[in-house]
């Protein structure tokens, strides 16, 4: 799964489980069954819970999506503290927060 492909987000609830009584099989190929399942633990789902989420349209959330802007904020963060503690911009340590930035 790339940085830009979607997780699908649903609310758990354990009443809803309970009334999901029927089954709909699908066919795949061997490839399809390796994708999709990559793709569900990738986001934290179940199979049945990712394929139910994607087929009915739910929100969409890229948890690498979400890594990827938590580290952006921490490295303005330490941009920010390096700037207000007075460094200069020939800094080493300003530089590489600059650079990975």
């Amino acid at each position: 799964m790339s940085d830009t492909e979607p997780c699908f987000m649903t609310k758990r609830s354990g009443s809803n489980t309970r009334r999901r009584a029927i089954s709909r099989p699908v066919r795949l190929t061997a490839e399809e069954d390796q994708e999709i399942r990559k793709r569900a633990a990738e986001c934290g789902k179940t199979v049945s819970g990712f394929l139910r989420a994607a087929a009915l349209g739910k929100k969409v959330n890229s948890l690498t999506d979400d890594r990827v802007l938590k580290e952006v904020m921490r490295l303005g963060a330490l941009q920010k503290k390096l700037f207000i503690d007075g460094k200069r911009v020939g800094d080493r340590e300003y530089a590489e927060v600059l650079i990975a930035i």
